[in-house]
């Protein structure tokens, strides 16, 4: 809680609002603020050292994105993420994450191609290890590249939210390890998509990879 509330750096030249709503998603995603509490525009506003503005721009963000709601005498109150907005999540994923790899595939050079393999047989070396930890940044660089290889600035931060939303899952490590076997092929498919330049194949590859995971998620931790 105390990071939330620290001061925003004036070296920081990312719109304040953006800086307000990025601190305030990431709080409720990793469980920092609660379903259930309440955001106190004064507090957050005087806290981070802004004013009001940003902040209330940053609650009807919130709101729209499902992470919190305005309720009558009591304010903006945190909703978090129900079973049924991570199912409706994966259904977007499903077809953005298609279009992203799609579009990625036409713009794919060599060395992007080579980089992206580096970081699969970095993420093989931290399954082996067990550093759940490394591999889940690793993952994340692996997917980001990617999706930023889209040259779509608002696919990419579609994206981006896609991905905080759905980092909360991770909790079921022990789980997961039983999908990462699976994943690892899907992305060894996907870079061989790439290789031929094959755009549809990169689309159908990255459907089938959200598609997997979301069935994996019903099936072994009954989420849905």
């Amino acid at each position: 809680m105390e990071q939330l509330y620290e001061k925003i750096e004036s070296t920081d030249l990312r719109p304040i609002r953006q800086i307000v709503l990025e601190r305030l998603r990431k709080a409720i995603m990793a469980g920092t603020l609660k379903p259930g509490d309440r955001l106190v525009e004064t507090s957050i506003a005087e806290g981070m050292g802004v004013s009001r503005t940003p902040v209330r721009e940053a609650f009807r963000q919130l709101e729209i994105e499902g992470l919190a709601e305005n309720l009558p005498r009591r304010g903006t109150i945190v909703k978090g993420i129900s079973k049924a907005d991570i199912y409706e999540i994966y259904e977007i994923r499903e077809v953005l994450e298609g279009l992203a790899f799609r579009l990625a595939c036409a713009n794919m050079t060599d060395i992007k191609i080579s980089e992206l393999k580096n970081k699969l047989l970095m993420m093989e070396q931290c399954i082996k290890n067990e550093d759940i930890k490394e591999y889940w940044k690793t993952h994340d660089e692996f997917h980001d590249s990617i999706v930023h290889q889209s040259n779509n600035k608002r696919l990419i931060d579609q994206m981006k939210q896609i991905y905080e939303y759905l980092s909360k899952l991770r909790n079921f490590t022990l789980v997961m390890n039983k999908r990462r076997e699976v994943a690892m092929k899907e992305h060894k498919a996907l870079i061989e998509a790439f290789e031929k330049k094959d755009e549809l194949l990169a689309e159908q590859i990255g459907r089938e990879h959200t598609i997997n995971a979301k069935k994996f998620l019903t099936k072994e931790i009954h989420l849905f």
